[in-house]
Formats: C-alpha cells, sequence, structure tokens
C-alpha cells in the first residue's frame, strides 16, 4: 500500500496526486527495468546470432569423423558427462555456470587493460571504444563468473558477459579484475548479434577457441519453455590438440585429444523418453545441434548459465547417464554446404608500444610477448625486461627467475630476412609471438606442459625491408 497522508483514510488521498504518484512509479519502474540487470531478457531474435551461425547450424546429418572412436577412447568411453552450471554454491558467494547481464545502450563504456591486448577487441565495431561494465560489478558478487565481485581475486576464468540489448551486441571478457583504479584483463571480444563475425585466424577471444561464449551456454529459460532448444553448447575436455573450424585458436598440443572447435554429437539412436521434458530439451539439441569444444577444463563438462531456478539434483544424475560412448565426433572442421564466412583480416598495423609485458626490438619493430600456463592450470603473460635494442629477456613466476632469452637480429644484408632465435629454461607450456609493426604479420611458436624447451632458430621469421 502507498503511503498516504492519512493511513486511516486513504481515500481523503487526493485523485491528481495519486495519479502523479501512479506515473512516477511507473517511470521509476521502467528506468530500473532499463538499467544493467543480471540474467536478464535477451533481445530476439532466438537464438543468438544468424540461423546459419556456426552455433546454431544443424549437424544431425553431418558426416562422422573417421578418428571418431579414438578421441572419444582419449576422453574416455565410460566417463559421464556433467552440467557445469547451476545456482549458489554453499559457501557465499561463491556461484555454479557463468552469468551474463544486460545493459542499455547509454551504459558508460569503460577501458580495459588487456593482458593480450593483440588479439583482444578494444570495443565494438564502428563504436567508441570500451566495454559497457556496470558499476556494480566492482564491488556486488554474482556479475562476474565465480561469483566474486571484481575486486576480489579467488581465481577462476572470470568471464563477464554483457549484451548490450539496445545495439545488439555481446561483449565477453576473460579473467576481469578491478584493482581500484582500473579494470584489467586477460582477453575481449564484442559480437555484432546480426553478423558471423568469426576471429582472425590464431586470434583467441574470451574463450580460448576464439568462439563466443553465451551462445553457447544452456539457458534455463529455453530448456523449460515450449519448442526445442536450437542451438549447440559449449563443452570442455582437459586436453586438446591445435584447432578447426568454427574455432580460430589453439591452447594446446595434446597428441590424440580433440583439437578446439570439434563437434561432438549424441547418438541418434541414444532412448532420451525417461528423461524429464527439461532434459529431452537440452539432450535432444546434442543431437540436432551437438556440442562444441571451446576450452581446456574438465572432460565433457557442459556449460551453462548460473540461474538458482537450476535443480541439480535433476540435472547431475541425468547428465551423469550419458557417456562418452553414446556421442560421435563430426568430421573436423565441417561446415553446410557453401563457402564460410571468411574471418575478417586483422586491424591495420600498429606501432609497437613497449609495456610490462612487451618488448619492442630492432628499432622497435618487432613486439615480442609470451603467454604461459603452469601445471595448475594458470595463465598469465611473460614480463619483459629489456636488453639491447635487439634482445630481452621474459620472466614469468618471480623477477628473480629469468625464463627466456629472445633476439630479432637483422639479417637483410645477408639473405633479404629478418632472423628470430629464442631459447627458454622451463617446461612450462608457452607461446612467444613475435609480431612486426609494418605489415602485421605474426611469427609463434609454442611449448609443451611437461616438455623441456627446445631452442628456437629462424632465419627466415620475415621479409626485408
Amino acid at each position: 500500500m502507498p503511503p498516504f497522508p492519512d493511513r486511516r483514510h486513504p481515500q481523503a488521498f487526493p485523485a491528481h496526486l495519486a495519479t502523479l504518484a501512479l506515473l512516477l512509479v511507473g517511470a521509476f519502474g521502467t528506468a530500473l527495468a532499463q538499467g544493467p540487470t543480471q540474467g536478464g531478457a535477451l533481445p530476439g531474435p532466438l537464438p543468438l546470432l544468424p540461423a546459419d551461425n556456426w552455433w546454431n547450424v544443424d549437424v544431425s546429418q553431418a558426416p562422422v569423423d573417421p578418428a571418431s572412436a579414438a578421441f572419444l577412447q582419449y576422453v574416455g568411453v565410460n566417463r559421464g558427462m556433467h552440467p557445469d552450471f547451476g545456482g549458489d554454491a554453499a559457501e557465499e558467494p561463491e556461484i555454479y555456470g557463468i552469468p551474463y547481464s544486460t545493459v542499455p545502450g547509454n551504459q558508460p563504456l569503460v577501458a580495459v587493460d588487456f593482458y593480450y591486448p593483440d588479439e583482444s577487441d578494444p570495443g565494438a565495431p564502428g563504436r567508441p571504444a570500451g566495454y559497457p561494465i556496470p558499476e556494480q560489478a566492482k564491488t556486488q558478487p554474482r556479475w562476474i563468473e565465480g561469483g566474486y565481485p571484481g575486486a576480489a581475486d579467488p581465481g577462476g576464468d572470470r568471464h563477464l558477459l554483457l549484451v548490450d540489448r539496445d545495439h545488439r551486441l555481446l561483449f565477453e571478457l576473460y579473467d576481469l579484475h578491478w584493482d581500484g583504479e582500473r579494470w584489467t584483463g586477460g582477453s575481449g571480444a564484442v559480437w555484432p548479434l546480426d553478423t558471423n563475425r568469426r576471429r582472425p585466424e590464431g586470434w583467441t577471444s574470451a574463450d580460448a577457441a576464439g568462439l563466443a561464449i553465451l551462445p553457447g551456454l544452456v539457458r534455463y529459460d529455453e530448456a523449460n519453455e515450449d519448442g526445442p532448444i536450437r542451438h549447440a553448447f559449449r563443452v570442455t575436455v582437459r586436453a586438446t590438440n591445435g584447432y578447426v573450424f568454427p574455432a580460430s585458436h589453439a591452447a594446446g598440443g595434446t597428441a590424440g585429444a580433440l583439437p578446439m572447435g570439434a563437434r561432438l554429437r549424441l547418438k541418434a539412436a541414444k532412448d532420451l523418453s525417461a528423461f524429464a521434458p527439461p532434459l529431452r530439451r537440452i539432450f535432444q539439441a546434442m543431437k540436432t545441434y551437438g556440442l562444441i569444444v571451446a576450452d581446456n577444463g574438465s572432460d565433457l563438462y557442459v556449460s551453462g548459465t548460473y540461474d538458482t531456478r537450476w535443480d541439480n539434483d535433476m540435472l547431475n544424475p541425468a547428465f551423469a547417464a550419458l557417456k562418452g560412448a553414446d556421442f560421435e565426433v563430426v568430421r573436423l572442421g565441417w561446415q553446410p554446404e557453401g563457402d564460410p564466412p571468411p574471418p575478417p583480416p586483422p586491424p591495420d598495423p600498429e606501432p609497437c608500444v613497449e609495456s610490462s609485458s612487451t618488448l619492442c626490438l630492432n628499432r622497435e619493430r618487432f613486439g615480442v610477448r609470451v603467454e604461459w600456463t603452469d601445471y595448475t592450470g594458470h595463465q598469465g603473460a611473460g614480463s619483459a625486461h629489456p636488453l639491447t635494442t635487439d634482445s630481452g629477456l621474459f620472466w614469468f613466476f618471480s623477477e628473480s627467475n629469468l625464463e627466456m632469452l629472445v633476439k630479432v637480429i637483422d639479417g637483410c644484408d645477408f639473405n633479404g630476412q629478418f632472423w628470430i632465435y629464442a631459447a627458454a629454461t622451463t617446461d612450462v607450456a608457452y607461446t612467444v609471438r613475435v609480431t612486426d609493426s609494418e605489415t602485421g604479420e605474426t611469427w609463434s611458436r609454442s611449448n609443451l606442459l611437461g616438455h623441456a624447451s627446445p631452442a628456437f632458430t629462424d632465419t627466415s621469421a620475415f621479409a626485408c625491408p
């Protein structure tokens, strides 16, 4: 009941003031509804992205890969599937699943300092730079994956997914933190929802495979409403080996493992009649649209949204009933008839800017960065220590423990090429990447986790001049 002047005689409240109060309440409510909303209604049409996008294409008739049985043997034919989503965890404010939020088109854009700026979007195409991060995400829980606010640092992937519902843009960030003065993140990507915009080859996104995250999440609303779910799901495996379409980025080279972008499909003969309707919708989508390998993690963990309405007492045993043997691998790189949409060209070359994680070598033409992954799965960018105009060092864990030397030598007078020499004394996984700021071309080499790093020598890395 509204606060009438005389609560004993509400009829005494003047009619014109009552009308004004209702208008103000309505306007206030509308303003609230237009602000940042955790788990708000997604802008239609759904599913997200065009109907012919790789997340939304029917793969039920796609051919099986010749190595399907071997891939699934590696994953584990008796391995049960697991729903990597749910509601609140026992320990406040931890959550299960990946939250998303919707924001209005006038949400202020803020800068994010990226660990991997060369493969991150500064903002949406054709719009000012920045990401529409709600102010609440700094201190309030459940905006960022894991549940902790931006100012906390408990570890984890810490994805933030934001949908600009007015401009139909999806903003995704990885490893997001607020340090009291600025936002920092591992990487970021922006996806216009009306286009099939793929990352340039070799680029990551906010996900290891270079794909969008939100379009591949299992959502409570679509599992519990009439009609089928019409998109594939994001799935993780413990190790990967390169990448195939639709992925654009690799995060491992383990022999026998599935590549990023591989599609799993629940076999058509799998009987789903005993499952509750929401589960049948989810599992039927696995038959029709499949699952796309998008990150390293645990085998057959299917990603979904954080939603307190999920019932994990129902989800967990049902998913566990699906084993690796119930799936098949679609032919690697498969796509429907017709040419795939070409990836966008890399952005115009930019001058090398030296930073705490970037060396600028050989007359500051070549930018050098190193990205590493340790035995716990923690990732980071190597810290740069310049030495000479042509060489520099990197450390990963401690400034007193140098890990890697990189040199870029001008060999133009000898063979018309720039030469790269790199050597590291480590057995953690890493990728060293050298970018020519004049052409935009990139050279990279990687070391696998658990392998003693070799030395890399390439006397034809980049053409002169």
